[in-house]
């Protein structure tokens, strides 16, 4: 049993915080989504608590994701560029190979990408919906996804850079 957790460590924590993201911002969606305000457009007050771990909850995720694409992205150019890729069967330089990239990922990456990604479209639709009866709270975390969305899309857009002989003719 205990070579289970020593193996299963990381997993285990992983699985935990992304629970807490999905609970903590489970917990806010329904209580915007349910509140009906007395006076139109008063958004519902939410326990300082949830607003506080909802709140580093979504930050630390964001951060976390962001820098493991920044750092998988870095290591892929890498090699790339020591040739290791071209080496490997990989695309040729001068062009990204999205397959390259994705296959570096972990499961634990690739598993908090897509709780984030649709927890926050989630959190998004709520504030689109509710405008101003969400909270301060939903309009911030859906502003930080959709900054999210725009750096990921650089990165699922730059499918090819350009190669030195380019570069020199320009």
């Amino acid at each position: 049993m205990g070579d289970f957790f020593r193996t299963q460590l990381f997993n285990i924590i992983a699985a935990v915080f992304l629970a807490l993201f999905v609970i903590v911002w489970g917990t806010v969606l329904l209580q915007v989504w349910v509140f009906v305000p007395e006076v139109p457009g008063t958004p519902p007050k939410l326990n300082g608590a949830v607003v506080c771990a909802a709140g580093a909850l979504s930050t630390s995720l964001s951060s976390l994701t962001a820098s493991a694409l920044g750092f998988t992205m870095a290591e892929v150019r890498r090699e790339e560029q020591s040739g290791s890729a071209e080496a490997a069967g990989q695309a040729p330089a001068g062009v990204f190979e999205a397959g390259g990239f994705t296959t570096k990922l972990s499961g634990r990456v690739i598993a908090a990408l897509m709780v984030y990604l649709v927890v926050g479209l989630l959190v998004l639709g709520v504030w689109l919906v509710k405008g101003t009866a969400s909270t301060d709270l939903i309009g911030a975390f859906s502003l930080s996804l959709l900054g999210w969305i725009i750096g990921a899309a650089g990165v699922v857009f730059q499918t090819e850079k350009p190669s030195p002989q380019a570069s020199a003719a320009g």
